[in-house]
């Protein structure tokens, strides 16, 4: 799921920018708040960028959409002067009012809360991220599973399909079977095998690469049908090994691929023949999906690695630029 966009618009600046500045430099936050001085400044960051929520004093910049307020159809929160906000007028009752001065972390809670309805209201979907990268000992798998354990909307799913499993279980407790077999309980059978372990939901295609090479383009299809399905998960994260991948048209399947990288010149050479070979495969568009990031030699869930993954999540540092062929 990328970050979500938070608009503030209200009257008094400061407390527009003091907010932002606050929510912004904290590590736990899966969004990022952008402040705006006049409506006129609204307009022109949406000609280019994306908002999902706007925090605002103004209640007449809304319409009014099945009992909510919208501003260019983007839900609408009201800052309110007051603690217990009476409200006026035919959508008193429906529009939801923060208490502009409490504390800042129970307005991040208010906003975490509208963010998830507007996941449920089809506004937004879970997002399928793969992580992968022809270089190894790159931090690949470490950095996936912090990744699907950063989501604190509905909560990330990791999805295993390594060369090699690091977890031992994996080579009989896998999705493998069930999915090539498309039995008539698959959906169960799948939901059965996700377990959680070190705070995150997980899942194994496989234990080693000699049965994903298996895998199809229409069984990852499958998958993320079935994952999205369960409605549980807004960051879906493929964590695949580079021998794992017997069909490269499974790169298709993915809204966004992280390829954490190495800075030595040999790995740097293995990157640039990979993207050579997406080239002369035609996978232009693969290509475009790619991003790659400079990850820590720290742990999984480690303070280092967070701090990673939320500069990486939120358009901070990632690695260099993709040398494209085309």
């Amino acid at each position: 799921m990328d970050t979500f966009k938070v608009g503030i618009y209200n009257k008094d600046p400061d407390y527009s920018r003091s907010l932002m500045d606050y929510i912004n430099s904290g590590t736990d936050r899966e969004f990022r708040m952008v402040a705006f001085s006049e409506v006129g400044s609204i307009n022109r960051y949406l000609e280019s960028g994306r908002l999902d929520l706007i925090l605002t004093d103004d209640e007449s910049l809304g319409k009014t959409e099945e009992g909510s307020l919208y501003y260019e159809g983007i839900r609408m929160i009201i800052l309110s002067e007051y603690p217990e906000y009476e409200g006026y007028g035919d959508n008193a009752l429906n529009t939801i009012y923060i208490y502009k001065y409490q504390p800042v972390s129970v307005i991040c809670k208010e906003i975490r809360r509208n963010l998830a309805t507007v996941c449920e209201s089809g506004r937004r979907i879970s997002e399928v991220i793969g992580v992968y990268s022809p270089v190894s000992r790159c931090g690949k798998t470490r950095f996936s599973k912090t990744l699907a354990g950063y989501d604190e909307v509905r909560g990330g799913l990791y999805v295993g399909m390594e060369d090699f499993s690091d977890d031992m279980e994996s080579l009989t407790a896998n999705i493998l079977y069930p999915l090539k077999m498309k039995g008539s309980d698959l959906e169960n059978e799948i939901k059965r095998l996700i377990r959680k372990d070190q705070g995150i939901c997980k899942v194994y295609v496989s234990g080693t690469y000699m049965d994903t090479h298996d895998v199809t383009c229409s069984d990852i299809e499958l998958l993320k049908e079935i994952f999205l399905k369960t409605g549980s998960f807004t960051t879906i994260c493929f964590d695949i090994g580079s021998a794992a991948l017997g069909d490269y048209s499974i790169l298709r399947c993915f809204s966004h691929i992280y390829m954490p990288v190495l800075r030595d010149e040999i790995s740097m050479r293995k990157i640039e023949v990979f993207m050579k070979l997406l080239a002369d495969l035609n996978f232009q568009d693969v290509i475009r999906k790619f991003e790659p990031v400079d990850i820590p030699n720290a742990e999984a869930f480690s303070e280092e690695m967070i701090k990673a993954v939320w500069k990486i999540r939120n358009g901070g540092d990632s690695g260099t630029r993709i040398k494209r062929t085309d």
